[in-house]
């Protein structure tokens, strides 16, 4: 099997799993239905290492997720449909996708992940950084 065609089978899973999800809050608008967890994250992962050629990281490596060809670290984050993103440790860069509901996506961010954490704030609740994924948009123009 192709690697496009891979992509695509496993796309097209996550679009019946989005539509799903659209079913249900119409069957029960009084929950969110909107969590998918890791499952999400692990997808966004698939998809950056895919589309960005870059190689998954060794299991236990806590503040990334990925390493580009050159050997730099980067931290993978996937949004569905929150306002912010959080993320821990520190990579070399931060990549971060926002899936659609056809389980296709759009790059976020990807740069530097120091530019990033020099402007989001620290929530001692969540023990994390957070920054809007509007406010990683404009980084982003402006980094391309």
């Amino acid at each position: 099997m192709s690697k496009d065609d891979k992509s695509e089978k496993i796309r097209k899973i996550f679009e019946a799993i989005f539509n799903s999800q659209h079913r249900l809050r119409n069957l029960a608008p009084e929950f969110k239905w909107t969590g998918l967890g890791n499952l999400l994250g692990d997808y966004g992962e698939f998809l950056a290492i895919e589309k960005y050629d870059l190689k998954k990281a060794p299991s236990g490596s806590g503040n990334y997720d990925a390493l580009r060809k050159d050997g730099k670290t980067v931290q993978i984050k996937a949004n569905f449909s929150a306002k912010q993103i959080g993320f821990r440790g520190e990579a070399d860069y931060l990549l971060v996708i926002g899936i659609t509901d056809s389980g296709s996506f759009e790059e976020i961010y990807y740069g530097p992940f120091e530019l990033i954490r020099d402007v989001a704030n620290y929530s001692n609740r969540d023990s994390k950084w957070m920054i809007s994924v509007s406010k990683l948009k404009a980084i982003n123009n402006k980094v391309m």
